[in-house]
């Protein structure tokens, strides 16, 4: 197939396609590419013997398939669809490399997150976070982080429908960069997975107040009374028969 650019407008490319008819499609990377430099066909990129690197668009628009070399030194392949297909048309365009590792990573972490965070959570807190499929993580079945960062409790064990409540948590200081080891190498996390890790740690592991011995009341105070019990015994080891931060509740024994 050869097809010709025949006029070029913000919005729009023109067309002069095989038969001699005219169509017009948006203007983006993706057809400025696709009907520019291929001329209708199908998108090729690749330098497999030079850098690993090997792109190639499938019988649909804008769906590419490619392939990056992993830690194994074999070949590994992912799909990338509709909405990277202008920036995957851009890195082609300047023969980037960096910028196509980059891309091809976020995409491999996108699709295999759950199972590769699951995987991070079990080494890092022996089964206490569980990754969940919608990107949330709940620790010790009472506290969940959801995958924008926000985290909560359960309002009971016990009850058949049991509620999720909103729970302050401030990330305090500068957040440290951290990685993640895949197949196909180190992975940085962005902002918000920082915060999810930082606040997962906090409710492993709540702050101890050095000078009173107990956990932070801005916390605490936040829970009801058998959560924060249970926090107790799992920091403390043992129930802080003082705290402050007690109140009355109808059927406190029965949550």
């Amino acid at each position: 197939m050869t097809i010709q650019i025949l006029k070029e407008t913000p919005q729009h490319l023109v067309l002069h396609l095989e038969d001699g008819r005219v169509d017009t499609v948006i203007n983006d990377e993706y057809s400025k590419l696709k009907y520019g430099q291929y001329e209708g066909n199908r998108i090729f990129y690749w330098k497999l013997n030079e850098d690993g690197v090997e792109i190639a668009e499938t019988f649909d628009d804008r769906i590419f398939n490619c392939s990056c070399i992993n830690k194994d030194g074999k070949s590994e392949t992912i799909q990338i669809r509709d909405e990277y297909s202008n920036k995957l048309c851009d890195i082609i365009q300047k023969k980037s490399k960096q910028l196509y590792i980059e891309l091809y990573k976020e995409i491999y972490f996108a699709k295999h997150k759950t199972d590769l965070l699951n995987e991070l959570m079990i080494e890092s807190y022996n089964g206490r976070v569980v990754a969940q499929k919608d990107g949330s993580f709940v620790i010790d079945d009472v506290f969940m982080v959801n995958s924008k960062g926000q985290a909560f409790f359960i309002s009971s064990k016990r009850s058949k429908n049991p509620q999720w409540s909103s729970l302050c948590i401030v990330v305090q200081g500068s957040l440290r960069s951290q990685t993640i080891e895949t197949n196909v190498g180190a992975i940085e996390f962005d902002p918000t997975l920082l915060t999810i890790m930082y606040k997962i740690d906090y409710l492993v592991s709540p702050t101890v107040e050095a000078i009173s011995g107990h956990i932070n009341n801005v916390f605490m105070s936040q829970l009801p009374n058998w959560l924060q019990k249970q926090v107790e015994l799992n920091v403390l080891g043992k129930i802080n028969e003082n705290a402050s931060t007690r109140r009355a509740e109808l059927g406190d024994r029965n949550q």
